[in-house]
């Protein structure tokens, strides 16, 4: 029976082949010379036997289409706080089940997100002081732009480019996270680049159909909404059969968190034809992005298995295609026959070596970010009233330059206070007009909101 690997890549500024790539690098570890690998012309791999078996790989590439470029404006500061409005608007449309999200439940999550959200913007701010001094090819150009330029001029660009020109900050967001709000943005309104996303990946299944008997799909990250979204039918061409292949493995996968978010996008309809179908998700419990799918049993079987070990905070997303839990089930359906590489103990003691590391450094970094934006904000709204209070003395105003500092103070924290108010009530707008358009989505006939 002839096999054939589906593969899904996640966020990223991903290169064609990438994924697929570190797969392979997970299988040789484990089979070491018996492995054959096939390639094409570019030297992409597109099959693999073992144990006298031949699995062909199918990768859905996507990265092209969600490029940085394409994801500018995708992702700003207020998204997080338009999203955290999300679970408690739909759990009054009636998008959210009440027996599975409870209005205490939902309540006690905007009360705690929303605080949180409004810290993006001064761990933003944090965060560009913080990499600047790091990013060499920005301070190059800075110095070629300010090179002949007299003082004054070159302090005003000095700050021009502090304050607004891009950083590491912005290509990370841009070229990795942005991914997220711009496919499921155009995912519930019902158009735009994630038709475009699936529409590869039933490419893909078009393909491997016509080719092969057993169908099997992996995805990873935001690859397991696209996987499922397609499987359940989104985007899916008019007049083509329900997929059925074999097996689901998911890694790394946000399904739990979107269906809190944008609830509409999931539809209760089995992934797969095949009466034998199965669906293994993989998680990692220090991954902030995945976790067990413990609300989509109803529609398929989900087996969900922890990872050990591998990574913390920074690496824990990406440590599948070398962990012994992935690699031992994946070849044991695909090969007939549980292959794991074996570890030396220093590398496993390198490794919580590094993962110790890496749980200590993400929140002294985070925390550090923090602290630098909330100084910066704190410097800005201090600054005039400090300088105007020093013009005062300067002046012989004495006493009254105090009293005029703390009232210019207080003037402004008053408007900083209602310029976030003003954001917060924008941000509940524009969360209003996105879940009506998803209650109106839902309300349409299924074979709309499928096909």
């Amino acid at each position: 029976m002839s096999k054939a690997l589906l593969i899904v890549h996640g966020i990223g500024e991903q290169l064609r082949g990438q994924t697929t790539e570190k797969l392979v690098q997970g299988l040789s570890a484990a089979f070491g010379a018996e492995l054959v690998v096939k390639r094409d012309a570019d030297g992409h791999a597109i099959e693999v036997a073992a144990h006298g078996v031949s699995v062909a790989f199918y990768e859905v590439f996507w990265a092209d289409l969600l490029t940085r470029e394409k994801n500018r404006g995708a992702m700003t500061w207020s998204t997080l706080p338009t999203l955290v409005w999300h679970p408690l608007l739909c759990r009054r449309a009636k998008l959210l089940s009440a027996t599975e999200y409870p209005a205490p439940l939902v309540l006690a999550w905007l009360t705690l997100l929303l605080p949180a959200s409004l810290l993006a913007y001064p761990v933003a701010q944090g965060a560009r002081v913080l990499v600047q001094p790091f990013d060499e090819e920005r301070q190059k150009s800075l110095r070629s732009r300010v090179k002949d330029m007299p003082f004054l001029q070159r302090a005003q660009a000095y700050a021009e480019f502090t304050a607004h020109d891009e950083t590491l900050v912005e290509a990370t967001l841009e070229g990795v996270v942005a991914d997220i709000p711009n496919y499921m943005s155009s995912a519930a309104r019902g158009e735009g680049v994630a038709f475009d996303v699936l529409a590869r990946f039933h490419a893909a299944m078009r393909d491997a159909r016509g080719q092969h008997e057993e169908i099997h799909v992996l995805a990873h990250s935001l690859g397991t909404v696209v996987a499922y979204h397609a499987l359940t039918g989104l985007g899916q061409p008019p007049g083509e059969s329900p997929y059925g292949p074999r097996r689901l493995f998911t890694i790394g996968s946000p399904l739990e968190k979107i269906r809190f978010f944008w609830p509409w996008t999931i539809v209760g309809r089995r992934p797969s034809s095949d009466p034998e179908f199965r669906w293994t998700n993989f998680y990692h419990r220090m991954d902030a992005v995945s976790g067990a799918l413990r609300r989509f049993t109803a529609w398929a079987p989900v087996e969900n298995v922890r990872l050990k070990g591998g990574g913390g905070l920074l690496r824990s997303h990406v440590v599948y295609e070398r962990s012994p839990e992935f690699l031992g089930t994946l070849t044991q359906e695909l090969f007939g026959e549980a292959t794991v590489p074996r570890v030396a103990w220093w590398r496993r003691l390198l490794d919580r070596a590094i993962t110790t590391g890496e749980n200590l450094a993400g929140p002294i970094a985070l925390v550090v970010a923090m602290l630098l934006g909330l100084g910066a904000i704190a410097v800005v709204l201090l600054a005039f009233p400090y300088f105007v209070s020093v013009v005062l003395r300067w002046l012989g105003a004495g006493a009254w330059a105090g009293r005029v500092a703390d009232g210019l103070s207080l003037f402004m924290l008053a408007g900083m206070s209602v310029f976030v108010i003003r954001q917060v009530m924008a941000c509940y707008r524009a969360a209003c007009a996105s879940v009506a358009i998803g209650e109106h989505r839902s309300s349409a006939p299924v074979c709309d909101r499928v096909l």
